[in-house]
């Protein structure tokens, strides 16, 4: 099979994976906000018949300021534990998938949701007053498995496997639609679950279905992008590397080296004589993946508790919202990007330069930048629900970023560092995930009660950074990464490394590792 019909072969499987995590966003929500509630109708010292009569209608009495400040506070410890696991585990799944292959990898990815969702089915079921902490064990099963920060990177790599590095930003883009689209149908389907089966618990059930489908089909009906051969190189020098660091004395400085979880980064600061204008957009184009990333992981929360509170939203109108957004997203990924690209490197004499941003790369990833910021602003001076989801709308646009961003990043390093890259940025994104949510949750919690819009001020501020920093991004890098082609003979371009032939792309020495 080429590899260019594998890409194909694993979006299906990347897309049942998808339906789980939106069929769960808006559940996961009001299960919180339900158990949550219910604590603090019971702290009223009500009587019973009361505490019920309260309970009975949570779409009313749930809905204030007060309930929403308790969920975004709690959010926030669930957010940091599940953040700094997934910091951690991480860019160690992009070493290991290197080693047993990017198959296993993502099916470990998968566990880990799948165990929180039986978790928090537990947590519903619990007849405890405090069962809403189980969310925080749900948490850490989440992180362990590296979150969706581990999963995009694995699939990133499978592609970068597969792909040339001109084809990249449209493969990308695919994932990122199977993703948005999971996203799209997921809230639909899920919302109809839960108004058929009338309980929530029925969207966590066909979670778990799809995830262990997901695993199976990962696992025995997907071909490995990684080479045999490839596999077997690594395992040897993960098994040196573990010799020589056990022959070491451990002095504090070793200690401190080994302990250091961002060592990771270093591959966005290399100091192999890479040229500096590498170094500069290396730095300046993860800086901006990662905020755009930010804004995501804590926008999307803050966005649906922003419009349960202003026009009072329950679970079917966000779950609208989303499925919208998320169709919007994987047409534009699916049909417009590659439409777009193609244009925009017609009009581009070095667009399939294969070294540095081009032209079309940078303006994309400005045209998206806009986008999103023109969307929160419009979130913000919404009158009305149908004001609110056209934001959405052409906030779904800006999605065209983060898979135009990353495949950019890939033409700056060597092959060979490619997968190092993916998990420094899969680091990156974890720490993200931790920071943006506490810092938008918190400000949402402490304005909520006398200005809820005050948090999009916040939006608009991070979006105006990221599109300064685009500006300083250097088009077209013209000759090699490095200052000296002699010492890195070999690894100075990609184009040698491809077949390139009638619109095809494979790799030249992928397949014939394979056979063997």
């Amino acid at each position: 099979m080429s590899d260019r019909n594998q890409i194909y072969l694993i979006l299906p499987a990347f897309l049942l994976l998808t339906l789980s995590y939106g069929g769960l966003i808006a559940p996961k929500l009001n299960l919180l906000l339900s158990l949550i509630c219910r604590v603090h109708y019971a702290e009223q010292d009500l009587t019973t018949d009361e505490l019920v009569k309260a309970l009975a209608d949570v779409d009313r009495n749930c809905q204030t300021a007060e309930m929403h400040a308790r969920v975004s506070k709690f959010n926030m410890s669930v957010s940091l534990i599940h953040g700094i696991l997934a910091a951690v585990i991480s860019p160690k799944m992009g070493v290991l998938s290197d080693r047993i292959g990017r198959c296993p990898v993502l099916a470990i990815t998968a566990l880990g949701p799948l165990m929180s969702n039986l978790i928090l089915i537990l947590a519903a079921k619990s007849t405890s007053l405090y069962g809403y902490r189980w969310f925080l064990v749900g948490a850490v099963f989440d992180g362990l498995s590296g979150s969706v920060s581990a999963m995009m990177a694995t699939a990133h790599a499978y592609a970068t496997d597969c792909t040339a590095p001109e084809k990249r930003a449209t493969a990308f883009g695919l994932f990122h639609a199977c993703l948005f689209a999971g996203m799209a149908i997921g809230p639909a389907f899920g919302g109809y679950l839960v108004k058929t089966t009338g309980s929530i618990l029925s969207t966590f059930y066909a979670a778990i279905i799809t995830e262990i489908v997901f695993v199976f089909f990962v696992l025995f009906a997907i071909p490995e992008s990684v080479s045999r051969q490839h596999r077997l190189d690594a395992q040897e020098a993960h098994r040196l590397n573990r010799e020589f660091n056990t022959g070491r004395s451990l002095s504090v400085r070793e200690l401190v080296r080994r302990m250091n979880f961002l060592q990771p980064l270093r591959v966005l600061v290399p100091k192999d004589g890479t040229r500096a204008v590498i170094k500069k957009n290396l730095v300046l184009l993860s800086f901006i993946d990662t905020l755009l990333l930010g804004t995501g992981a804590g926008g999307m929360m803050i966005i649906i508790l922003y419009a349960e509170f202003t026009f009072g939203w329950t679970s079917t109108e966000a779950g609208y919202f989303m499925s919208i957004g998320g169709s919007v997203r994987a047409f534009v990924l699916i049909v417009l990007l590659p439409v777009i690209m193609k244009f925009l490197r017609s009009r581009d004499p070095d667009g399939l330069h294969h070294v540095g941003a081009s032209f079309s790369d940078i303006t994309l990833i400005r045209f998206a930048i806009i986008c999103e910021f023109i969307a929160f602003f419009g979130y913000m001076v919404s009158r009305n629900s149908v004001e609110f989801a056209l934001s959405g709308c052409l906030g779904a646009v800006g999605g065209i970023a983060s898979p135009t961003l990353q495949s950019t990043l890939t033409k700056h390093v060597a092959k060979e560092n490619v997968g190092a890259l993916l998990g420094a940025l899969s680091l990156l994104h974890s720490i993200c995930q931790i920071i943006a949510p506490t810092i938008f949750s918190t400000i949402y919690a402490y304005t909520v009660g006398w200005y809820p819009k005050a948090v999009f001020f916040a939006f608009l501020f991070i979006f105006g950074t990221i599109f300064v920093c685009s500006l300083f991004i250097s088009k077209n890098v013209e000759g090699s990464l490095y200052n000296n082609d002699e010492i890195h003979e070999g690894v100075t371009a990609y184009r040698d490394d491809y077949e390139l032939s009638s619109g095809n792309t494979t790799r030249g020495d992928h397949d014939a590792s394979d056979e063997e």
